[in-house]
């Protein structure tokens, strides 16, 4: 895909909620770290810079992500970042000891991923609607 924003709805509908959950989880990281490591399963009393520094870092993400509806180019942020988020939880969930709910973000990650390409694939080998006379230059 080229040109302008992403140009199919499902596409579209997919960036929209893959960008607002980036942000919101960034959200509670910046403001709520400890609550969010806990949650997670990771052991409390960690120092909290570490985990806000994700929180912003996944809200400049979510806004990369978000971008994608006006430029499609961005697509391409979320699928790389996507790819490398699933390798990067699986290595530490399966090398690393990391808590078991990092499993299940791999799994979201890689789900987020499947469907917005299995999408994007499928919009991009539809034939574009035909465009009426009255709407040519």
């Amino acid at each position: 895909m080229t040109g302008k924003g992403a140009r199919g709805p499902l596409v579209r509908l997919l960036v929209l909620l893959i960008g607002l959950h980036s942000c919101a989880l960034g959200l509670l990281m910046l403001f709520k770290p400890g609550l969010m490591t806990r949650l997670l399963g990771f052991p409390g009393g960690i120092p909290v810079f570490f985990p806000s520094q994700s929180g912003i870092f996944l809200l400049i993400l979510g806004a990369c992500y978000l971008r994608a509806l006006s430029e499609s180019s961005y697509l391409c942020v979320i699928v790389g970042s996507k790819a490398a988020a699933v390798l990067f939880l699986v290595a530490h969930a399966a090398f690393l000891g990391a808590p078991p709910t990092v499993w299940l973000a791999a799994a979201g990650d890689g789900g987020m991923l499947a469907v917005l390409v299995a999408a994007w694939r499928w919009e991009s080998l539809r034939p574009a609607p035909p465009v009426a006379a009255s709407d040519r230059p």
